[in-house]
């Protein structure tokens, strides 16, 4: 089973370098394939305070050099941007939102590794693909949450999947009834996973699958889950046992 992992500001302020070297040479004897998320509480790429957005760009940073330890297929980042919060400078945190990915994106580019940003509370794919307009890389995408898609916004899913299928290269898989972020088992919530899968299989695209379960006995449900829909798709008409 291969690994995204998350990087908050505790393991990026207190660990060495040496103890991330240590865990991915274990993870590399195991033949792991590694996804990197990272820190997000609190941070505002594209806050009105300069002071926040150094602070910022700092985290980002700090956990952009450890790519080079981990060797990730690609990485995953919030864009900070809250509607409820941020709407009135909505136009600011464009530009400097832009300001602080684009030295990120060069990274990524030449490390060839692909940096993703993911949706969280944004009512919209607008935000989004403002940003993939105006900075354009092929080592710049989406990561799809559905989860958050279903309970912080309020554009349907089939519109964020048209309006950004062509960046898409992660999905992040859980469930939930459209009230909260519960990261329920695929399958106990009201997401059409037969629709994303569907649109995805028609498109043609493979994103990475992240699964996230926030207890273990959820695994195996969200695999189960996963199971039965995949099959109704690739084999419309056979009934998964």
């Amino acid at each position: 089973m291969n690994l995204e992992i998350g990087f908050e500001s505790v393991e990026l302020g207190r660990a060495l370098h040496s103890d991330f070297e240590s865990v991915a040479e274990k993870l590399g004897e195991k033949g792991c394939s590694i996804s990197l998320h990272g820190p997000f509480w609190d941070l505002c790429p594209g806050s009105i305070d300069p002071l926040i957005r150094q602070v910022t760009r700092i985290r980002i940073q700090q956990f952009f050099d450890l790519l080079t330890i981990f060797q990730p297929v690609q990485v995953v980042c919030h864009t900070g941007f809250d509607p409820r919060h941020h709407k009135a400078h909505r136009d600011l945190w464009l530009e400097e939102s832009l300001a602080a990915w684009e030295p990120m994106v060069e990274q990524a580019e030449l490390l060839s590794i692909p940096l993703l940003l993911e949706n969280v509370w944004e009512d919209d794919p607008d935000f989004h693909k403002e940003l993939f307009e105006r900075l354009r890389s092929p080592f710049f995408g989406f990561c799809l949450d559905v989860g958050h898609q279903n309970s912080f916004s309020r554009t349907p899913l089939s519109l964020w999947l048209e309006a950004l299928w062509d960046r898409l290269k992660e999905v992040h898989i859980h469930d939930n009834d459209g009230t909260d972020d519960t990261h329920l088992p695929v399958g106990k919530g009201t997401i059409d996973f037969d629709f994303l899968f569907e649109f995805l299989k028609d498109r043609g695209i493979e994103p990475l699958l992240t699964l996230e379960p926030h207890k273990e006995e959820h695994l195996t449900e969200t695999l189960a889950g996963l199971e039965r829909i995949l099959a109704r798709i690739h084999c419309p008409h056979t009934r998964a046992s």
